[in-house]
């Protein structure tokens, strides 16, 4: 299952700069507990062992072993997949559509592990390799919020533009930050300052819609940010928050990577 690519396709997959890891808890079981380390080391998918866990951007990943953890540690930008694991064909396709992988559907290439949601979408990646790389990497770096710093919203202004020097990924989710402080901040409480829902219309997702969140149009409550098309949504929030939080919750598992609501 290994390859290689152009040098040039690599030179795609570099961050603008490279920040701290994530010091918190895994919010979200990687590969659906499948070892990272094991797809580089034995060239297949293996379960791993929830006793040899670790955390990274957010997500946790259960390790064959105690070797396989230290390996991960050391380097966890090296062993997990790439794009938070989502199907790369799928995503750098004609459509970006962000679909969940089969854990047994991957693909080495250059060093680098890509994932896939069928033995399909992996031949389809086979005809070309470097356009899906690439596309893939062009939408999964496009930033939350339209790049607003979402450490920001919490200080009682306006919103501030981040800056794609300054970025974090976060449970599949780049985000763009003002300065280097609120880099810091986030990386200290990731879970208060991401947006609900991806940054997505809270009132519509409680009715089971992705519409796209306006950055200047939030309410924070209980901890969390909750963004809205436009001010009617947020007046309707407003007007039951609970009851509408609680049908988003109970929605957003099968809409995370659903496509956008036309």
């Amino acid at each position: 299952m290994k390859s290689g690519l152009p040098s040039f396709v690599l030179g795609l997959l570099v961050c603008p700069l490279a920040v701290p890891a994530l010091a918190t808890q895994g919010v979200e079981l990687a590969l659906k507990g499948h070892c990272p380390v094991s797809y580089q080391t034995q060239d297949k998918a293996v379960p791993g062992d929830a006793a040899f866990r670790s955390v990274y951007q957010g997500y946790t990943y259960h390790l064959a072993d105690a070797d396989a953890k230290a390996k991960f540690d050391a380097s966890p930008e090296k062993y997990a997949p790439q794009f938070a694991g989502l199907c790369t064909t799928a995503l750098g396709g004609p459509y970006g559509n962000r679909l969940n992988s089969d854990p047994a559907v991957f693909k080495i290439v250059d060093g680098k592990l890509y994932m896939f949601s069928s033995e399909r979408a992996r031949r389809s990646f086979d005809t070309k390799p470097a356009d899906y790389i690439a596309g893939a990497k062009e939408r999964f770096s496009k930033p939350t919020l339209s790049g607003y710093c979402p450490v920001s919203l919490h200080h009682g202004g306006a919103p501030v533009k981040g800056g794609e020097k300054l970025q974090q990924t976060y449970l599949g989710r780049v985000y763009h930050f003002a300065d280097q402080a609120a880099v810091e901040a986030f990386l200290k409480e990731p879970g208060k300052y991401a947006p609900a829902y991806d940054g997505f219309c809270a009132e519509g997702v409680s009715r089971g819609k992705r519409f796209p969140g306006d950055p200047k149009v939030f309410v924070i409550r209980g901890g969390r940010t909750y963004f809205f098309f436009d001010e009617k949504g947020k007046q309707l929030f407003e007007a039951d928050p609970a009851k509408m939080i609680q049908a988003a919750d109970a929605a957003w598992p099968e809409l995370r990577n659903a496509p956008p609501t036309p």
